[in-house]
Order: structure tokens, then C-alpha cells, then sequence
């Protein structure tokens, strides 16, 4: 009876040690993760700025509001 005990125990403990080389590479892949989470958001926020950007360009600050009109020709070809 107490050998059982004392296999279950070794079995358990080699169940919990984890090689050093496996537990560098769970850490870089945990690194990546975070990498990967931080590329997206800096697209993202690149991409909200472009928004923003040309939001900002298309409202005129003239009361006339020339956006969305065509433009007038002043003498020339018409």
C-alpha cells in the first residue's frame, strides 16, 4: 500500500517539472502574443488618424462649405 502512495507521488512531481528549454520557449511564445496584440493596435490607430485626417480635410471652414460641390471655373474653357 505504501508503494502506491509513494508512485502516485513521483508521478505527480515528474507530472509538474517542465524542461528549462520548454519553459523559454512558452515565454517567447507568450512574447509573441504580446508583439502580435501591439502590431494591431498601432494599425489600428494608424488607420483611426487616416480617418480622422481626412474628416478633418473635408469640412471647410469657409460658411460657403465647398466640400462635396464641384468647383467653379473662373473664365477660361467652360
Amino acid at each position: 500500500m505504501e508503494n502506491s502512495w509513494d508512485e502516485e507521488g513521483r508521478r505527480l512531481a515528474a507530472a509538474r517539472v517542465v524542461h528549462s528549454q520548454v519553459r523559454k520557449i512558452k515565454e517567447e511564445e507568450g512574447d509573441k502574443v504580446k508583439v502580435d496584440d501591439t502590431y494591431q493596435q498601432q494599425q489600428q490607430l494608424a488607420e483611426m488618424r487616416l480617418v480622422l485626417r481626412d474628416l478633418g480635410r473635408q469640412r471647410s471652414r469657409s460658411p460657403l462649405g465647398r466640400v462635396g460641390r464641384p468647383a467653379i471655373s473662373i473664365g477660361g474653357d467652360s
